[in-house]
């Protein structure tokens, strides 16, 4: 190839025009922005932002060479949509210039007209042009390829060896840079390959092993394309998912795509792609004007032409000086050809990009058969070629430049409809605080990426809702095909409507429902607080209270955020039954995921509703106590503390779940019976949990499990169930009740039902028969042997008395009554350990459990040692009133603890929420901080 001055001339000429139509309105046409390219963007924002990945496994799997391109260009010019389109642009143009350059290179007859048809119907290729304006990865192919290809067939004709190896070389190493920018990049191996056995049919006396052979030239290209490619397939090997899960979804084998006739899908694959060059293109609107083939007819002529003209120049026996170029071109363009016509949607005009420039080197090569025509005047050739280009690119810019950019197809399929509700929504963010369903806010990739700079939020509104801070409106935003939610949610507040804004074909585009700041101030009628139980934590929401009186499966919680918050935090609710066990929870991020902590504006109220899962099968039908709190989803699961208590917990309220049935494989009774109650429904067994020491006035908890066959609406979910004691013909009730009137029982499943009892404090000790009553028929569940009281009722002398009541902040009346000491501290022998008896008595049994604490203060009121459990060693609601508690606390004393005077403390505090219970002097009085004064005690002297 000799370069002269009129190649510069030819090149630069047909820049102008690749560079025309390549970035007239590049930011403005396609309209919109396509999800695939969103979801670039937001790769591309990850990268800033620090993440360095290697593949990127979102939207079916992306390589990403291109987006660290995107990233490079954003850091020049911007983050904006002609920025982000500018990446493809720039290689859409290069690729033009590389396809002059290398047909110029390869091809030796006619070398200069070739090549400049080549890139000139390239340049004004709709195909490509269109590609060049979309912010995807496959159109940095053509040039990789070119280059890989390129230099193959140079490190072939190369006159010296130093030249072979760098060819080779660099042929290896765009290779192996192929498969870090696109799956076709696997392809190219074979391309190679093919090329490398082309060349040992042709010359066989290059059939030998050398460096510079064609087989040595192969293995250095693998080697170094290996090498290339080895930290991607290291994470391959790692992931295999990412190598096959979307070709795999896509391909004609796949059920999916080709039923059971693969054999009929390729075969059609093979005939829609060979047409696509002048039949009918590809019918994916978001590769161009659906339908729009390769070339129009003019173009299309040439082209056959130029096919024609190749493959006569490829005939055995012809020593063409062009044949290894045209073979080169010929197994590039078939093998690019593959992957559209190996998976579903053939022919598809992304897949098959890669074939360029190869397969537009026939229209180069009719272009220059038809320039050479002399007749029926001396330029007639040439005009005849002008004017087929001109023809083509005027057919050209009118397809995409104005059938394609107005058709209403592309509006929506390049999500124009998302941009335009985003500027609607943009107007109301002055006033308004904007939350925008989940639907297109979050799993919308280019509505994600563009709403944060809006303002706009993103939320999942089914269990949650996000009132805005004081001061602000709301606007709650739905898609048009979310009507019936925005209805819901609108049927909250009586005076609010939905609104409905259309789009400019007159379809629905979004529905609004619009609160104004007095509104928005106020909770929703049946969405408020019945128990309020405020509690803030450290660096997470603060918890406002919970809706309480929800007869099914659900709590929910009431938050707000004290300040901005800084990690994503994961809610959790634990319900724990009398005993203080856990018997469901559940555990979830806010809004479902949509609406994570670090999204959480000073202010606002979030209401979010949770369905806890039962850890306990017999866990419904009795009050729980849900416990809250905040953790980060990490290594160990750190809570958040509590900023106004000690502890990572806090008591929400309290909530009855609904008694629900279980396949039967769920229970194992402890003692399984199978007892007929009726035709439709039996016992199936029970435990019976209980001290292993049972006493009058023990409680006994017992689970009955049922299976019913059939189930009517009312039986047998109203049976009357009685349970009681008998011995020597005396009956002793226990407890009476239902078997479960609001249960959710399926039929031909088991349900449990728990029951809560005491034993009678005047049983004398003895054995008893344990029955169960049901409607008329009487079942024995076993003997159980009672042992005489340990239970005391009488006060012990008092060495201290205090007489101080506790109450629960919840209940009426007093919970626990503080007498006094039965001695004065004693110190242990080895001095480490301060021992003081408290005496405690039950004034009502308490509705929660909780904890004594005694603290030894120091002069300065700071707590220089402590102790806290359960007064007793036991749950608070075991006791029975009356009862007296003795309670022995061991002080760890500090080592070398100073001789002086030291004041001793107590208190109660819930076990769950970690409040103080209100502690009352005598006459009725508080005591400060909620706990009274034991004395004080004199440290001796070391």
């Amino acid at each position: 190839m000799s370069w002269t001055r009129k190649d510069w001339l030819f090149l630069a000429a047909i820049l102008g025009v690749a560079i025309l139509y390549r970035f007239y309105h590049l930011g403005v046409l396609p309209p919109g922005f396509q999800f695939d390219e969103a979801y670039n963007a937001l790769d591309a924002q990850a990268v800033l932002a620090g993440s360095r990945p290697l593949f990127l496994p979102a939207n079916a799997g992306r390589e990403v060479l291109y987006t660290y391109w995107q990233v490079l260009l954003i850091q020049l010019f911007g983050f904006n949509i002609f920025t982000l389109r500018l990446a493809s642009a720039i290689f859409g143009v290069i690729a033009v210039g590389v396809a002059y350059v290398l047909v110029r290179r390869l091809i030796q007859r006619e070398s200069r007209l070739v090549a400049a048809g080549t890139a000139l119907a390239l340049a004004i290729s709709i195909w490509h042009i269109h590609f060049s304006r979309f912010g995807i990865r496959v159109i940095t192919m053509p040039i990789l390829f070119s280059l890989a290809f390129g230099l193959a067939w140079l490190g072939a004709h190369a006159t010296t060896r130093r030249a072979r190896l760098w060819s080779y070389i660099g042929s290896g190493f765009f290779t192996g840079l192929s498969v870090w920018t696109h799956p076709t990049g696997r392809l190219a191996p074979f391309i190679l390959i093919a090329f490398t056995a082309w060349l040992l049919w042709r010359y066989p006396a290059r059939r030998r092993l050398g460096w510079n052979t064609p087989l040595g030239g192969l293995l250095i290209s693998g080697i170094v394309a290996f090498l290339v490619f080895l930290p991607l397939g290291i994470e391959f090997l790692r992931h295999p998912e990412y190598f096959y899960g979307h070709a795999s979804e896509v391909s004609i084998f796949a059920e999916r795509v080709s039923g059971d006739s693969p054999v009929v899908t390729l075969r059609n694959n093979i005939l829609h792609v060979l047409g696509m060059f002048s039949f009918a293109g590809d019918m994916e609107w978001t590769h161009g004007l659906a339908g729009r083939p390769v070339f129009d007819w003019p173009l299309a002529l040439v082209y056959y032409g130029g096919l024609a003209l190749a493959v006569l120049r490829l005939r055995p026996g012809q020593r063409d000086q062009d044949a290894d170029a045209l073979a080169l071109f010929v197994i590039w363009s078939a093998v690019m050809l593959f992957p559209s016509i190996l998976s579903d949607a053939a022919p598809n005009y992304s897949r098959t990009l890669p074939a360029l420039p190869a397969l537009f080197v026939p229209a180069g090569m009719g272009l220059a058969w038809l320039i050479r025509q002399r007749r029926p005047f001396p330029r007639a050739g040439i005009a005849a070629a002008a004017l087929i280009l001109l023809y083509s690119a005027g057919q050209m810019t009118y397809d995409y430049f104005v059938r394609f950019a107005q058709r209403p197809e592309v509006y929506y399929l390049y999500d124009v409809d998302k941009l335009d509700a985003l500027r609607i929504l943009s107007d109301y963010t002055d006033d308004h605080q904007v939350y925008l369903s989940q639907l297109w806010g979050d799993r919308h990739s280019t509505v994600r990426m563009l709403r944060q700079e809006l303002g706009i939020k993103s939320l999942d509104t089914a269990d949650t809702l996000v009132l805005p801070p004081p001061g602000q409106g709301a606007i709650y935003a739905f898609p048009h095909e979310q009507q019936a939610r925005a209805a819901q949610l609108a049927a909250l507040w009586p005076d609010v409507a939905v609104q409905t804004v259309h789009d400019p074909y007159d379809r629905e585009l979004i529905h609004i429902v619009q609160l104004t700041p007095t509104q928005a101030e106020n909770w929703p009628a049946d969405k408020t607080p019945t128990a309020t139980q405020v509690a803030a934590f450290a660096d997470a929401p603060t918890l406002l209270g919970m809706q309480a009186d929800q007869p099914d499966k659900q709590v929910t919680l009431f938050w707000q955020a004290a300040q901005p918050i800084a990690t994503s935090l994961t809610s959790f609710a634990h319900l724990l039954d009398a005993d203080g066990n856990r018997v469901a929870q559940v555990d979830k991020l806010p809004g479902n995921g949509s609406y994570p902590t670090t999204a959480w504006t000073p202010g606002e109220r979030v209401i979010d509703r949770s369905y806890p899962a039962y850890l306990d099968p017999c866990a419904g039908g009795e009050p729980l106590t849900v416990k809250v709190g905040w953790y980060e989803l990490r290594d160990g699961l750190p809570q958040r503390p509590r900023a106004d208590s000690f502890g990572t917990t806090a008591a929400a309220g309290t909530v009855t779940l609904i008694p629900i049935s279980f396949p039967a494989a769920r229970f194992a009774p402890t003692q399984p019976r199978s007892l007929p109650i009726s035709p439709t429904l039996s016992l199936t067994g029970y435990t019976l949990h209980a001290p292993d020491e049972l006493q009058p006035g023990s409680p006994l908890t017992l689970d009955l499990i049922w299976h019913s066959v059939h189930l009517s609406d009312a039986a047998p979910r109203d049976l009357a169930l009685t349970l009681a004691l008998t011995r020597a013909d005396l009956v002793y009730p226990v407890w009476q009740g239902n078997l479960a009137t609001a249960a959710a029982w399926s039929s031909d499943q088991s349900l449990c039902r728990r029951v809560r009892a005491s034993l009678p404090l005047d049983l004398e000790p003895a054995t008893y028969t344990l029955h169960l009553v049901v409607g008329e028929q009487r079942v024995d569940l076993g003997d159980v042997a009672l042992s005489a009281s340990t239970r005391r009722f009488d006060v012990p002398p008092l060495a201290r008395t205090v007489n101080s009541v506790y109450t629960d902040p919840a209940a009426e009346t007093g919970t626990l009554r503080l007498l006094g000491m039965t001695a004065a501290p004693e110190l242990a022998p080895d001095r480490a350990t301060l021992t003081v008896e408290l005496v405690w008595q039950s004034d009502a049994r308490p509705a929660v459990n909780v904890n004594a604490f005694v603290h030894l203060l120091d002069a300065s009121g700071a707590i220089v040692a402590q102790s806290d459990a359960p007064p007793g060693g036991a749950p608070a609601t075991r006791r029975l009133p009356g009862e007296v508690i003795l309670d022995r606390h061991a002080l760890a004393l500090p080592p070398n603890l100073p001789p002086g005077d030291y004041q001793l403390i107590a208190g109660l505090y819930d076990a769950v929420g970690m409040q103080r219970l209100t502690a009352y002097q005598a006459d009725g009085a508080p005591w400060p901080e909620n706990r009274a004064p034991l004395g004080s005690w004199q440290a001796p002297p070391p």
